[in-house]
């Protein structure tokens, strides 16, 4: 739903509500002729009234068209009917008003708990409306309990000598009320409802923790939220301020300061306030909001020193204050204590698709003939409204003749507003590592076990555990089922889109490349240079020859994958620096004996034409993952005492192989051997005892294993043994 933030709809200021009989006459005429006085136009409704038929409908439209609405709770407010069937009426348009515009201001002129309790006088009350109607008297009480939860203006002591300046001080409170910041939210706000409910809830506990984080993807609409329950609270508060763009402000000269000036200007109702200097602006901070409940929205936080700059600390926060923080950073706080996290979920599909068309055709649903077209945008967006927004204002002037050449250009190259929306993520990350660690994930790696690029991205020097779990936090990436590392497509794109614009026009000068036709093109025409630091390719049909110098100007590459790909020429070209060598379906019958790979991490040579791996000892001394699944001509491993690093032993479904090399005993640091599906192997060497970090093996489908080394089983380390379908 979306609502408009102008006041041109109302004709009345203030719709003042009271009984008259309790409060005096005096008091009720003071509070209208005050409020009129200072140029607000006011409504006033008195159950002493006479009722008419004519006066009722001018009381209904009076109700529509008033901002604020004064409800005085005296003694025997309780009593009447008419007062409790206003105050509903007044809630429920409160309600419905959504997001709550208009203003409930209470004004207590007996002790405010006897309102919230319904004790003494309305205790009474109660009891008789109960013998008419439970269920109505239900209705009131309810009413009672929401209204009171507002908060409002308190007559001290219920004096009458302070009538004069208690009338005065509601004026001045009226005066802020109806001049309260509300902020612009966006139009075609769908799903809105359902996503800020746990914030509203939190936000009406004045006893919950006073700080509350709404966190997710960039572009996922937190700011839109944070606006929304902004505009619906503040009349829950003493005070508001809703600070946006943090991140971007603190940036510039003096921004800290300038920020705090703007919630010291707003907090405080004066414009005149001045900060000298950060320091001196905290303090000013703590004295305005220290003493006053208040609400304060610090909108797009990068880190929790700009959240310090501004609100210095939480221990001397009013009770019932709250401050709300929008971020991308899910640890930005990490004391449970003193926050609540609210994540923001992307938009389903139904919503997606209502979103999109509301943005492109005015409407719920896609014009006729635009559905396939639009389920497609709308796939491609995967829930992200920022997205959705932009898109589908972007296709509403183009005709449905060109809407997929321009769908073409969209999924080829983000368009321009989101991606710069979301590179304020990739900017934000701590450093160059970090940033090239999210670039290798976005460009090779996503879909991957996460234990495996990790250690390949270790050898690549980038501390990826730790960079990995930081760009979870960031949501920039998701560890999802069998521990795979996912990335929202957009996400995705926009990294490859930093890596394009290094060089729009020559792939061989981009880091990285990873799509088909430009890896192809740089291979054959031997365009690479020591700029790429990674190629993938996985290539369909028929095997695609190469010649090995096209490698040799990349003296930087770190990462290659050349799936079902062959290499001609002389090996000594293959860059020293590889990391990560994936080359399934290699026609290599043996690794050549030039090859020198010391820095090698990861060498995965699954379904390849390998009878033997390497003649001789092979020195590897950084090696960790060897996967030779698949290689139906391997018949024996080689000697691998020169694998001192070595975790991972894959040598799954390798069909005829028949024998082990008992060099395996060597492999110190050996964690995990896999023999599944060999069916020829007849024996396992008994140096597999020597191996104290061996925690698996698996021996399923040996069909022809007869015997196993005695004590495998005593083997204090290893806590998996698979061995179903084996001779024994």
């Amino acid at each position: 739903m979306a609502f408009s933030t102008s006041w041109s709809q109302y004709n009345y200021h203030v719709f003042l509500s009271l009984r008259g009989k309790d409060t005096g006459k005096g008091f009720g005429d003071h509070l209208y002729t005050a409020l009129e006085q200072a140029g607000f136009h006011t409504f006033r409704d008195d159950d002493e009234i006479v009722r008419r038929e004519e006066l009722d409908i001018e009381l209904q439209k009076a109700m529509q068209e008033s901002k604020l609405f004064l409800v005085v709770f005296s003694k025997d407010f309780a009593s009447s009917t008419w007062c409790l069937d206003q105050l509903v009426k007044i809630m429920d348009l409160r309600r419905r008003s959504f997001p709550h515009h208009i203003v409930v201001m209470p004004v207590f002129y007996v002790d405010p708990m006897l309102v919230s309790d319904q004790a003494d006088s309305y205790a009474a009350a109660f009891a008789s409306h109960e013998e008419n109607s439970k269920e109505k008297a239900e209705i009131w009480r309810a009413a009672l309990r929401e209204v009171s939860d507002l908060g409002g203006m308190v007559l001290q002591d219920g004096c009458i000598r302070y009538q004069a300046e208690f009338v005065q001080d509601i004026v001045k409170e009226v005066r802020k009320k109806l001049n309260r910041p509300i902020v612009h939210t966006p139009s075609h706000l769908i799903g809105i409802e359902s996503r800020i409910a746990d914030i509203d809830l939190w936000l009406q506990d004045s006893s919950s923790v006073p700080i509350g984080i709404i966190y997710g993807i960039g572009g996922v609409g937190k700011t839109t939220i944070a606006k929304e329950v902004f505009n619906l609270s503040l009349d829950r508060f003493e005070a508001s301020c809703f600070l946006p763009n943090i991140r971007e402000t603190s940036k510039q000269p003096n921004g800290m300061g300038f920020l705090q000036k703007q919630l010291l200007n707003t907090v405080l109702y004066d414009k005149n306030v001045k900060v000298n200097n950060e320091a001196d602006g905290s303090n000013k901070i703590k004295d305005a909001i220290g003493c006053r409940r208040v609400l304060i929205v610090l909108d797009d936080v990068g880190h929790l020193e700009q959240v310090n700059m501004i609100v210095a600390t939480w221990d001397w926060l009013y009770k019932g204050s709250k401050i709300i923080i929008t971020t991308r950073h899910k640890r930005l706080l990490k004391d449970d204590k003193i926050c609540r996290k609210f994540r923001i979920e992307e938009l389903g599909d139904d919503e997606s698709l209502q979103l999109f068309s509301q943005h492109v055709f005015g409407k719920a649903n896609p014009n006729d003939g635009f559905m396939e077209h639009s389920l497609r945008a709308v796939k491609y967006c995967c829930g992200i409204p920022l997205a959705l927004r932009e898109w589908g204002t972007f296709l509403s002037d183009i005709d449905i003749s060109e809407w997929n050449n321009a769908l073409d250009k969209l999924e080829a190259i983000l368009h321009n507003g989101i991606f710069k929306v979301l590179r304020v993520s990739y900017d934000s990350l701590k450093d160059d590592l970090a940033r090239r660690l999210f670039l290798h994930i976005a460009c090779f790696f996503i879909g991957m076990e996460s234990d495996y690029v990790t250690k390949i991205l270790d050898g690549c020097e980038l501390f990826a555990k730790a960079g990995i779990q930081d760009l979870v936090d960031r949501f920039l990436l998701t560890i999802g089922e069998n521990n795979r590392l996912i990335m929202h497509p957009l996400l995705r794109d926009m990294a490859r889109e930093i890596v394009r614009q290094e060089s729009p026009d020559d792939p061989g000068r981009r880091s990285r490349l990873w799509s088909h036709d430009d890896s192809i093109s740089v291979l054959r025409e031997n365009t690479g240079t020591e700029a790429i630091r990674g190629i993938i390719l996985n290539i369909q049909g028929t095997m695609t020859e190469f010649e090995m110098k096209a490698l040799q100007k990349m003296r930087n590459l770190q990462l290659l994958q050349l799936n079902y790909g062959k290499l001609k020429g002389n090996y000594k070209y293959l860059p020293r620096s590889l990391i990560w060598l994936s080359w399934h379906g290699s026609p290599l019958k043996c690794m050549p004996s030039c090859l020198h790979l010391e820095k090698l991490v990861v060498l995965d040579m699954q379904r390849s034409s390998l009878k033997h791996i390497w003649h001789g000892t092979k020195f590897l001394p950084a090696l960790k993952i060897l996967d030779i699944s698949a290689c139906h001509s391997l018949i024996t491993t080689p000697d691998f005492s020169g694998l001192p690093c070595l975790e991972q032993l894959v040598l799954e479904d390798c069909i005829n192989l028949t024998e082990v090399n008992e060099s395996i005993g060597k492999v110190e640091k050996l964690v995990s051997l896999n023999l599944k599906g060999c069916r020829k192997l007849r024996k396992l060497p008994s140096t597999v005892l020597m191996l104290r970090q061996l925690k698996v093996i698996v021996l399923s489908g040996c069909l022809k294993l007869d015997e196993l080394p005695h004590g495998l089983d005593k083997m204090e380390s290893l806590k998996v043994l698979q061995a179903d379908g084996i001779a024994l």
